[in-house]
C-alpha cells in the first residue's frame, strides 16, 4: 500500500476513534441507561451535585484530573447526558464579565485547584487539548463572582498552585 494511502487511512481511523470518544462517556445511552448502570460500570463518582432538579455526577480521571466526565440524570434516574467537559467548546463559553462561578463549575467540573491572587479567586484545571501537551487552564473571578480573565499556559511553563487550598 502506498504511503499516502496509509497516512490517509491512519487519519480516518484516528478521527473515528476521537469522534466515538466524544459521543458519550462509558457508552451510556441518554434516556435508557440508569443511575444504577452508571454506578456499577463507573464506580463511585468523584463529586455529586444537584442543579435545576437534576443529579450530576462527576468522574475526574487521569493523573490529577486531565479529563472530567459528567453524567447528568433526570428526575427518573435516567441518563440525560454523559460527556467529557474539559473541552475547547466549553472553554470558549467562558465570557469575562458574564459567566458566573456556578456556570463555570457546570461547564468544566470541579477545578483541580482554587486559590487567591491579588484579591481575585483563581480556579485551575489541567487538560490536554486534542490529547497533546498538557496545559493549565486558569480562570480568574472578580469580587462580583463573574469571570474576569481566562488564560492558558503550557504546563511546563506554568506553575500549578496544587495543594495550596
Amino acid at each position: 500500500m502506498e504511503l499516502s494511502r496509509k497516512i490517509f487511512l491512519t487519519g480516518v481511523i484516528a478521527a473515528s476513534v476521537a469522534v466515538a470518544g466524544c459521543v458519550s462517556y462509558g457508552g451510556f445511552a441518554p434516556g435508557v441507561s440508569t443511575m444504577w448502570e452508571v454506578r456499577s460500570k463507573s464506580g463511585r463518582p468523584t463529586d455529586v451535585r444537584f442543579s435545576s432538579g437534576e443529579e450530576i455526577w462527576e468522574y475526574a480521571t487521569g493523573p490529577e484530573g486531565i479529563e472530567t466526565y459528567v453524567v447528568v440524570f433526570d428526575g427518573n434516574d435516567l441518563v440525560r447526558s454523559a460527556q467529557q467537559v474539559l473541552t475547547e467548546d466549553n472553554i470558549h463559553r467562558l465570557i469575562p464579565r458574564k459567566t458566573t462561578r456556578e456556570e463555570t463549575r457546570n461547564l468544566l467540573g470541579r477545578p483541580g485547584d482554587v486559590y487567591q491572587v491579588n484579591g481575585s479567586e483563581v480556579w485551575e484545571w489541567r487538560l490536554k487539548p486534542q490529547g497533546f501537551a498538557p496545559e493549565i487552564l486558569v480562570v480568574y473571578f472578580g469580587g462580583d463572582g463573574l469571570v474576569s480573565k481566562v488564560t492558558r499556559v503550557a504546563e511546563s511553563v506554568g506553575e500549578s498552585h496544587r495543594g495550596r487550598r
